[in-house]
Formats: C-alpha cells, sequence, structure tokens
C-alpha cells in the first residue's frame, strides 16, 4: 500500500501501481504502490530475499511485472524499455560492482556517457570531429564528476587496484555523468566500513 506521508501521484516523477512479481511460485513482490517526487531521496528496506533488487530491476526496466504499472515522468509503461533508460534520464548501480578493472577511473566514469554517444563507431575509429567532441564532453564531464566525489588523486590509477570503497565510489561516478533525472543504487553502502559509509552517504545526499 502507499504510504501516507508519500507525495501525491499527481506530484510524484516516479510512481508505481499496484505491481506484483511472481518468479515461479515465489511471490517477490506483492502490490507495491510507490510515488516519488522530484529532489526526493528514497530507501528500500528489508532482509536478504525481500524483494529490493527485484524492485529496482522492475523499476529499471529489467524485469516486468505479473501485473501492474510504473508511470515516469509521465508515462506508463507495463515494462520500462531498458534501450531507452538513457533517453529517459535513468541510471542505476547494481548491487555487485560491475568495473572494467583494468580500465583507469577517468575512463571508467567517462563510459558512463557511452549511452549518450551519436557518432558512429567508423566516426570513433577515425577519430572524427563528432566522436572527439563527444569524447572531450566525456572526459570533461568526468573531471567535474571525479572532484565531487574526491577522485582526482587516482583518476588514472586502475579501478581494479583501489579499495572496495573507492570502487563503489567509481561505480556512483558513472551512473551519476550521464546525469540522470532519477538515480537507483542498489545496496551502495554495502561492504563498507562505518567511515566509507558516512562518506558515501553524505556524496548520495549531495549529488
Amino acid at each position: 500500500m502507499t504510504h501516507p506521508n508519500q507525495p501525491a501521484a499527481l506530484d510524484a516523477v516516479l510512481s508505481l501501481e499496484g505491481v506484483d512479481l511472481s518468479f515461479g511460485g515465489v511471490q517477490a513482490l506483492r502490490h507495491i504502490d510507490l510515488n516519488v517526487a522530484a529532489g526526493e531521496i528514497r530507501a528500500i528496506i528489508g532482509p536478504n530475499g525481500a524483494g529490493k533488487s527485484s524492485l529496482l530491476n522492475v523499476i529499471s526496466g529489467l524485469y516486468a511485472p505479473n501485473r501492474g504499472h510504473v508511470r515516469w515522468a509521465g508515462h506508463s509503461y507495463e515494462q520500462v524499455p531498458t534501450a531507452e533508460l538513457a533517453a529517459l534520464g535513468i541510471a542505476r548501480t547494481f548491487q555487485n560492482l560491475a568495473l572494467f578493472k583494468g580500465l583507469s577511473v577517468r575512463d571508467n566514469i567517462a563510459l558512463g556517457r557511452a549511452v549518450h554517444t551519436r557518432s558512429t563507431f567508423f566516426e570513433q575509429i577515425l577519430a572524427c570531429g563528432r566522436a572527439r567532441n563527444e569524447q572531450a564532453q566525456a572526459q570533461a564531464w568526468a573531471q567535474d564528476v571525479m572532484v565531487f566525489l574526491g577522485l582526482g588523486a587516482v583518476a588514472d590509477q586502475a579501478a581494479g587496484t583501489l579499495s572496495y570503497g573507492l570502487q563503489k565510489r567509481v561505480e556512483l561516478g558513472r551512473a551519476l555523468v550521464a546525469r540522470p533525472r532519477l538515480l537507483l543504487l542498489d545496496e551502495p553502502l554495502a561492504g563498507m566500513s562505518a567511515p566509507e559509509k558516512a562518506q558515501m552517504a553524505a556524496l548520495i545526499r549531495a549529488a
């Protein structure tokens, strides 16, 4: 049921209506209603197996609900089109790190702009003007994100050489560089020390 303190659906940029999700005989989600207003931070809390990641997967289009709808930015979906997530302004991180460990921090974060690339494969291979401009813009935005996340000192280090806490920041940076309207974070503080959790929580609030 919808929480009484949730914003009215008319004010929400994200709204879930009666969402059910089952895997075989296992009911992962039942009658989920959720409204999120612009600029609002919402937390999904529950024990392992409660369906937290499943709910994020429905919102981001990885799972199709058995019943219900997702309404985002004025459009209603039975299943959010994953191929259009970037165009819809949605970005997310995952519970398990999915970094390119051999690439630098800078390049890992810049890859978050790949979904907005308009140059063709051949333009990129030949380093044509549009491809060069897109790459320069991605690097500039990655630099801004690294400064914000306190990653400037390790910008050129391979991501796989960093501590777990810093790697979680890199993953957050890759999502932020896409400049999303909706940012979905799946257990962003899991596995961190207490000081790392405090730092990451402050960054999420400031993002």
